[in-house]
């Protein structure tokens, strides 16, 4: 993967395209937990597909492409979320086939209980959740990511975990 940046920072656009391939899954997961629209969603990714490339140089550490690919993301998504969206995006939209599928899981009953207890979470305590565990960025990287105290996201992380241990043990999936 680093030479393939290294590649892209050089100017190879097929490089580039490889590179956003590799993460477009990620990409569109992270961008499902803001914003509902699926019209919203491509624009943010485009828009930040076009950022990274024409940026990709200003990139200092290959090795944390991904994290400063999804930083633009968010920072797009919180844009166009303050522009045309007044509450807090549901998930329920979620588009469950694609995320079950890019994910290979098995067990349905488990994935779709676990999206019901995502749909009971705050934006914030939602992606906070996404990108700890299933992007498996450490919290300092996620703070970093959502321009957060660390503190902070440790707070979203422990009420999120609280939440979901609770709906859970009451059944509410």
């Amino acid at each position: 993967m680093d030479e393939l940046i290294e590649e892209a920072k050089n100017g190879n656009k097929e490089a580039f395209t490889s590179l956003i391939m590799e993460i477009e899954n990620d990409l569109y997961k992270i961008a499902k937990t803001r914003i509902s629209n699926e019209a919203d969603i491509d624009d943010v990714i485009q828009e930040t597909m076009i950022e990274a490339y024409r940026n990709i140089r200003k990139l200092r550490e290959p090795k944390k492409f991904k994290k400063w690919v999804i930083t633009i993301l968010v920072n797009k998504c919180n844009r166009i979320y303050k522009r045309k969206y007044k509450k807090d995006v549901s998930i329920d939209e979620y588009d469950l086939d694609k995320y079950i599928v890019s994910n290979n899981y098995k067990n349905i009953d488990d994935d779709l209980n676990f999206y019901s207890l995502l749909k009971q979470l705050k934006y914030e305590e939602r992606i906070v959740i996404i990108l700890y565990y299933m992007e498996q960025y450490s919290i300092k990287d996620i703070k970093e990511i959502l321009k957060m105290n660390e503190n902070t996201v440790r707070t979203h992380l422990f009420r999120a975990r609280k939440k979901i241990k609770e709906n859970y043990e009451k059944g509410v999936v």
